[in-house]
């Protein structure tokens, strides 16, 4: 029986991929075809004829345009191979165009994006010629793209389809969104000069800066606020040298694309320094070559391995000489905090983390003239500061550096003002 069935499944859609009429034009044939019989020719109603007649006739005329369009179009119409690099939520050509079919009545072209998924295809008409724009909503990497060609009339009484692939290298990259100007990795490790083995990088209070959410008052610099008005901190110099070799990791997990992103900015950037290691879950084998890095980056996307290759990256890249590890991770809890930890117990060293969000939603509502101005989507990807303050809280376990960067906003901040978020 189930054989049965899968036949007949499998039938049922090689016939529906031939069948030019749609449920509409269907109802539509036989609604003309019953007033023209019974009404039209054996009730004699001439008016219910001609509708009929002009029905049948209208129904003929796309029926074989369609079809002869359809036909002559798949024998012409061969996409050639694709080799581009995309950045996502951007619309941009690939190279690709159709005839516009203008000559033609009643008829239209459209096609769409099957494989790879997550592809918003946009034929833009152009000089009489469709000109395929695409725009991807996440990363990745394929090798072949898939689409699926559509002829039909203005009425959506007759469609013919068939599908075409075409072999590809595309490369689908993050958008970096408002980070592309912003250095969100800074290549430093602590320095040598400690006044004790178990002391802490700290020196005097010599570091001076404007006031933010989180600084305790102690700090504040009260004779320059009265002279300035403005609230200036005085913080711990720290003693710092130039990382010798930074090495940086991509966590994959949900909503990861913000952490996607700032890594790709680091590595186009050069925040990482001269000497940098780059590796990812699904590439752990850590690679110095900058194109070999955004390649890793764009086939990580939809892995959710949520640094399961952590350890491994953090072997290889360690095998070479102590190193600074920074880590790319995204904003909401998950799976990936345990792993990161097991894989700090089992190598050791030193890690710093680049938490990465879309934004960062207060925990209270929000006003109500911001809640109707404010795009239902952004509001969805916006991560709650409780959820963030989670997270920092479970990193610094570690005992980790940990910055946080907002991609759709371009802030970046670190952990004491991302907790005063919550108030």
């Amino acid at each position: 029986m189930l054989r049965a069935a899968r036949w007949l499944r499998r039938v049922a859609a090689h016939v529906r991929a031939w069948w030019p009429l749609t449920t509409r034009g269907a109802l539509a044939l036989a609604l003309a075809g019953l007033a023209l019989w019974a009404l039209g020719l054996r009730a004699l109603d001439f008016v219910v004829f001609v509708v009929g007649l002009a029905g049948l006739l209208v129904a003929g005329m796309a029926l074989a345009a369609c079809v002869v369009a359809g036909l002559s179009l798949r024998r012409r119409l061969l996409p050639p191979p694709l080799n581009r690099n995309l950045e996502s939520d951007v619309l941009l050509p690939t190279g690709f165009d159709a005839p516009g079919l203008a000559r033609l009545p009643l008829v239209s072209l459209g096609w769409s994006w099957q494989e790879p998924a997550g592809i918003e295809c946009l034929p833009r008409q152009r000089d009489g010629r469709l000109v395929e724009e695409v725009r991807a909503s996440l990363r990745g990497h394929a090798r072949a793209v898939r689409r699926r060609f559509t002829v039909g009339d203005v009425f959506g009484l007759v469609r013919v389809s068939w599908e075409r692939e075409t072999p590809a290298a595309l490369t689908i990259l993050p958008n970096p969104g408002r980070l592309r100007h912003v250095s969100v990795v800074d290549a430093l490790a602590g320095g040598e000069g400690l006044p004790h083995p178990s002391g802490t990088p700290d020196g005097d209070r010599m570091d001076l800066r404007r006031y933010a959410p989180g600084d305790s008052a102690r700090h504040i610099l009260w004779k320059v606020w009265a002279r300035t008005g403005k609230l200036t901190v005085r913080l711990p110099e720290r003693a710092l040298v130039p990382a010798r070799k930074t090495v940086a990791f991509l966590v994959t997990d949900e909503a990861d694309e913000a952490a996607a992103a700032a890594a790709r900015v680091a590595l186009e950037s050069g925040s990482l320094g001269a000497d940098w290691a780059f590796g990812c879950d699904g590439s752990p084998e850590p690679t110095d070559d900058l194109d070999g890095a955004l390649l890793a980056i764009a086939r990580s996307g939809g892995l959710r391995r949520a640094g399961a290759d952590l350890p491994a990256f953090l072997e290889a890249a360690w095998r070479e000489g102590a190193a600074h590890c920074v880590v790319f991770a995204p904003a909401a809890p998950g799976a990936w905090i345990a792993n990161v930890h097991a894989a700090a117990r089992l190598q050791g060293g030193r890690l710093s983390f680049v938490i990465c969000a879309e934004s960062v939603a207060r925990d209270r509502p929000e006003p109500l003239w911001r809640r109707l101005l404010l795009a239902s989507g952004e509001a969805a990807e916006a991560t709650p500061a409780s959820a963030l303050a989670d997270t920092l809280r479970q990193v610094a376990a570690l005992g980790a550096g940990t910055l946080v960067v907002e991609r759709r906003t371009g802030r970046s901040y670190g952990a004491a003002h991302a907790q005063a978020l919550r108030g």
